[in-house]
């Protein structure tokens, strides 16, 4: 199961300025990386996770380029 970055920031009842808080980012700095404008490093995933209290997994949707299909 994943869910968005957004979805489990509100189930865990916090708001993007506690995230950007955690994150050490601006506030615009982390509304643009949650809305997917920009990406999330790993180590803001991680953590980001133990803020929201989930798991890092639920936040990767893991595929196959087309060019390493074969070794998926």
């Amino acid at each position: 199961m994943t869910i968005s970055v957004k979805a489990a920031r509100v189930n865990a009842g916090l708001k993007q300025q506690d995230a950007a808080d955690h994150l050490n980012l601006s506030l615009t700095g982390y509304q643009r990386k949650e809305d997917g404008t920009s990406r999330f490093y790993v180590d803001e995933a991680v953590k980001l996770s133990k803020l929201f209290g989930t798991e890092i997994n639920i936040f990767f949707n893991a595929k196959c380029h087309k060019k390493t299909r074969g070794v998926c």
